[in-house]
């Protein structure tokens, strides 16, 4: 009896180890932008082109794409980003602190640009709503919001309370483009785009973008400011799904660290056809890139 339950738990445990060995991430993160998107920007008043936000891109590869069965069925993605929270917006800190929203002279001086410029719409829209009715208002409507926005998307986490030994961190859900995958077989290639909603994104930077109606502003569009525009200690992503044959979980992860980004740099393509026509991934070549189109690569640091 012993026996053939320590079995069941043995084969179990093999199992887990197959599912996790079945799936590999890249070791490096890529950032594409500017002509590295190949998309077309928005027209603006003035005639001129708005750039697209920069896109963040790691690949995952199925080992197991030429077996039958192999698949993964309902494979899900979640990705979420590791930040100080003295580094987080001072909106979001505080409503994970339940303090609510920073309406106060502290959040307004938190509104000023690298450049020196202000963000002179929130700015006054803070100092007006400090004082009378519209303060009262605007903290019933935008609190419940805020609150429920951090609950739901970010969780701060305090190693050490008392001591402060370790600052707080926020761990904050980045959004990917398709996370769902329902029959993964080959390679995913996984896409966060750094919009205005990005938390990995140094808040100023978030704010220039809204302001620029969403677009990347002209003079961040090269590998420098990008890297600079960047703020976060790790990416922590997780794949779960359900293996095809033997409809056991598949489980898989992978930490990315600052140093992993590479700004201006695609993968190169991994899949081919065989000498039978059959569609095949040369799993080799998981970690090889290129400079994007266009140019503008950051140099890359060989060990």
């Amino acid at each position: 009896m012993y026996s053939g339950f320590c079995g069941a738990i043995l084969f179990g445990k093999v199992l887990r180890i197959q599912s996790q060995a079945q799936v590999i991430f890249s070791d490096p993160i890529l950032i594409r932008y500017g002509p590295g998107l190949g998309e077309a920007g928005d027209g603006a008043e003035d005639g001129e082109e708005k750039n697209p936000c920069p896109v963040l891109e790691f690949r995952i590869v199925n080992r197991l794409f030429k077996e039958i069965g192999g698949e993964i069925m309902d494979a899900t993605l979640n990705v979420v980003a590791n930040i100080d929270a003295d580094d987080a917006d001072p909106t979001l800190r505080n409503a994970l602190e339940g303090g609510g929203l920073a309406l106060s002279s502290r959040y307004a001086d938190n509104t000023v640009d690298s450049d020196g410029r202000s963000d002179s719409s929130l700015t006054e829209s803070l100092r007006t709503t400090e004082t009378g009715s519209t303060s009262t208002s605007l903290h019933k409507f935008l609190d419940p919001l805020v609150s429920s926005f951090a609950k739901k998307d970010h969780h701060a986490l305090d190693e050490d309370p008392s001591a402060r030994l370790v600052s707080k961190h926020i761990f904050s859900k980045m959004m990917i483009e398709a996370s769902d995958h329902p029959f993964f077989k080959r390679v995913w290639l996984a896409r966060h785009v750094l919009d205005e909603h990005s938390p990995v994104l140094k808040p100023r930077v978030r704010r220039q973008i809204r302001r620029n109606g969403g677009a990347w502003p002209e003079r961040l569009n090269n590998y420098t400011s990008i890297r600079d525009s960047l703020r976060f200690n790790q990416i922590l992503v997780s794949l779960n799904g359900v293996s095809n044959v033997s409809a056991s979980d598949v489980y898989a992860q992978k930490i990315y660290d600052f140093v992993d980004v590479n700004i201006g740099y695609q993968f190169v393509n991994i899949l081919y056809r065989d000498g039978d026509g059959q569609l095949g991934v040369d799993v080799d070549l998981i970690n090889d890139v290129r400079e994007q189109t266009g140019g503008g690569g950051e140099p890359l640091i060989f060990d």
